[in-house]
């Protein structure tokens, strides 16, 4: 039972972690459009990359973990069961979903992103227009990966309601 108790807090943990680049999202992208063609504009921008790339990693890594290893010690919870556990079923699809923006989408959007400007960052030119283009669509894809988030948590909170 304490197994079941750790695991159910560092899911949650990790949860709350990767939930807590929603708010963070929103103030970095302030910051980035308010100090367009500033110095500061490209180490704002750095720091959303790393923030991004921090939170995302550990809390999609402990929730895919300590799902995964919840569901198969639970006997009552099982893998995209539909007839049992809908909530649950949903959560796994939307992870899956999840996992696959994030390998495919974000990650070399980012890469790309963060290539190009270690490059720039220390030279006085401003960011060109390109990757002005290439962040919107970065902003894009973590805006929808920030809402299945959330469905998420809220399919947690309220799956005893449903």
């Amino acid at each position: 039972m304490l197994y079941h108790a750790i695991l159910l807090v560092i899911h949650i943990l990790s949860a709350v972690i990767w939930l807590s680049f929603l708010p963070a999202d929103v103030l970095l992208r302030q910051y980035i459009a308010n100090s367009k063609g500033k110095p500061e504009q490209k180490k704002f921008i750095s720091f959303y990359l790393k923030q991004g790339n921090l939170t995302g990693a550990i809390g999609m890594t402990g929730v895919l973990v300590t799902g995964i290893l919840l569901v198969l010690n639970l006997p009552f919870y099982g893998f995209f069961d539909f007839s049992a556990n809908h909530w649950l079923a949903t959560k796994q699809i939307i992870m899956v979903i999840l996992v696959f923006l994030t390998a495919f989408l974000i990650v070399p959007k980012a890469k790309a992103l963060r290539t190009k400007l270690i490059s720039d960052l220390n030279s006085n030119e401003n960011l060109d227009d390109n990757f002005f283009k290439n962040l919107s669509g970065l902003y894009s894809v973590i805006t929808l990966s920030n809402v299945l988030v959330l469905i998420n948590l809220l399919l947690a909170i309220t799956h005893r309601f449903i």
